[in-house]
């Protein structure tokens, strides 16, 4: 009863660490739990996503220390730009130069997504038309309105260094997991290499020669 309680105790102590640890290092880095929860998800999800390809090659072939790489610099980039107020002081000065006479508390906003929703409406206009004709046209003029109008929220405010950098982190994992799914739809599964790696054939080889040489050495006494 006491090595049970010891181990339930353990257990429970490595949950809470589990558990704890990114909830402390988002409100300690970031300044909320929720960013705790969310990086520590997406952090989760890429690592798994790596292992499992690492796991399965050479059935998989898609790269991790590319997608790795890529995703530190879009973080990096995406962090410092953010964190530094960048993108909201070229809006600002876009939006003092555009329309002065508009109020200076949601200028800015309001000129960010107007601009990045035409932006995206014409790449997806574009986009969608040479991927799928008419249909494709507008359903690329609709999804690039929609990030177009995300993007132009997410460019415009001023989250200050603390959330931009939690945001840099963010967009580092997704950029991360998306490139080795894309590396994974690339390149395929090949069943022949993920049958040569994990189906047994040696075992099962060794095993047939060894009941036949036991077969060989004991044969079966015969009835009278």
């Amino acid at each position: 009863m006491l090595v049970g309680i010891a181990l339930a105790a353990g257990l429970v102590a490595g949950l809470i660490v589990t558990v704890g640890l990114p909830l402390f290092l988002g409100e300690a880095i970031f300044g909320s739990i929720g960013w705790g929860i969310l990086l520590g998800v997406l952090l989760l999800a890429s690592l798994a996503l790596a292992a499992a390809i690492a796991a399965l090659r050479p059935g998989v072939q898609a790269s991790i220390g590319g997608p790795f790489l890529l995703g530190l610099v879009v973080g990096i980039v995406v962090g410092v730009v953010l964190g530094l107020n960048l993108t909201n002081r070229g809006w600002t000065a876009l939006a003092d130069a555009l329309v002065p006479a508009m109020d200076s508390a949601y200028r800015p906003l309001v000129v960010g997504v107007a601009a990045m929703a035409l932006i995206g409406a014409v790449v997806g206009l574009i986009g969608g038309g040479m991927a799928g004709g008419g249909a494709g046209a507008i359903g690329g003029l609709v999804a690039g309105v929609v990030a177009g109008v995300f993007l132009g929220f997410l460019t415009a405010f001023a989250p200050g260094r603390r959330v931009g950098a939690a945001i840099g982190v963010a967009a580092g994992l997704i950029t991360w997991t998306a490139a080795m799914g894309v590396g994974i739809a690339r390149g395929g599964f090949d069943t022949d290499a993920l049958k040569d790696r994990f189906y047994p054939s040696r075992t099962i080889e060794i095993t047939k020669e060894t009941i036949e040489w036991a077969r060989e050495r004991m044969p079966l006494s015969r009835r009278s």
